[in-house]
């Protein structure tokens, strides 16, 4: 939902006009697999980061959850204002 300032409502939080990725409380499943639990992450217009850790441990399909690959099952994931994917599990 947008508000008249130009934020986004996302959960019990705002996205401004600065955030290009915000991820709230996401989580993904693979059969019985948890593979991304309780994932927040924000990054901002401009901004660059580094996703690092040991194989395995879900940074590419973080990825691709973020870029609408994956469907992920819980949370929401907004970028560039616009919420996609994902669903209850």
């Amino acid at each position: 939902m947008n508000t008249d300032d130009g934020t986004t409502v996302t959960s019990d939080r705002l996205a401004d006009r600065d955030d290009m990725i915000v991820c709230v409380d996401v989580d993904k499943w693979y059969g019985d697999f948890h593979v991304l639990r309780d994932i927040y992450l924000e990054v901002k217009r401009g901004e660059r980061i580094v996703i690092c850790g040991p194989s395995g441990s879900g940074k590419s399909t973080m990825i691709r959850c973020i870029n609408h690959l994956e469907v992920h099952q819980k949370g929401e994931i907004v970028v560039g204002g616009v919420t996609g994917g994902g669903g209850g599990r």
